[in-house]
Formats: C-alpha cells, sequence, structure tokens
C-alpha cells in the first residue's frame, strides 16, 4: 500500500474518532440541558397547582374550610387566603410570564371562578401545554344541592 493511502486511512479513523468523541460529549450537554429543562418545569407545575388550589379556596372558602383546617391550619378565612395568594405572587416573580402574573393580580383584586380560570390557562401556556378556549368550557365547578 501506498504511504499516502494509509496517512489518508489513518488521518480518517482518527477523525472518526474524534468527531465520535465531540457528539458524545454534545450529546451529553444535550441531555443535562434537557434534564434540567425537566425539573424546573415540574416544580413551575407544582406550584402552578399549589396557587390554583388557594385560587379556589379564596373563591368557596366555606367549600374547602375543612380541607384548609387539615392541610394548612394557617388560613382562617378568605383573607387570609387572599394574603397568601399575595406572597405567591411575589415568588412567582421569579418564573411567571407577565400575562400570568397580570392575571393573577386581576383575581386577588376580584376572586372569580372566571378570572381563576383566565389565570390557569395562562400558566398551561407557561407550562408548553396548548391553551384551552375558555368560551367553550363551562366554568360553574361548585356543586349542586341535591
Amino acid at each position: 500500500m501506498d504511504t499516502s493511502w494509509i496517512t489518508l486511512a489513518t488521518g480518517l479513523a482518527a477523525g472518526l474518532g474524534i468527531g465520535s468523541v465531540i457528539t458524545a460529549q454534545i450529546q451529553h450537554a444535550l441531555k443535562l440541558k434537557e434534564a434540567a429543562h425537566q425539573s424546573q418545569r415540574e416544580a413551575l407545575e407544582a406550584r402552578y397547582k399549589v396557587v390554583i388550589l388557594l385560587m379556589y379556596a379564596a373563591i368557596d372558602f366555606a367549600g374547602n374550610e375543612t380541607a384548609m383546617r387539615i392541610h394548612r391550619p394557617d388560613l382562617k378565612n378568605q383573607s387570609d387566603v387572599l394574603d397568601d395568594l399575595r406572597a405567591e405572587w411575589t415568588n412567582m416573580l421569579l418564573f411567571a410570564s407577565k400575562n400570568t402574573l397580570d392575571l393573577l393580580r386581576i383575581f386577588i383584586l376580584e376572586p372569580t371562578s372566571n378570572n381563576l380560570a383566565k389565570c390557569a390557562v395562562s400558566m398551561r401556556v407557561d407550562l408548553g401545554r396548548q391553551p384551552v378556549d375558555l368560551e367553550t368550557l363551562d366554568l360553574k365547578l361548585k356543586r349542586k344541592n341535591s
């Protein structure tokens, strides 16, 4: 075999080896970044679930009073729940979108099921999910008395 072929073959083998190492490093970095993103998304979803439950309690404190006494005995009335939501709003400055912050502020000022739904849809978008059309949903969630 000619020495130029040996040089070419050696160079090609070395190039493929280096390329494989670089590819492996890039794939590893991308997996780490994806894992961090997934962890952040799960933490965000957990916070949003807490906020939604507080919002629901703010709308119907009497209907949720027993659960509140068990899980959050420090929240004695609707005013306490709204104070807790104000603290959540401040914490959400770290991660929530402007739209979600605006809609939670509106909810705190006027706690209604419609305002809760609008804020929840914005939270869905923050989590990377498709928005829901509120016009097609029945937002009346209270139990009917039998």
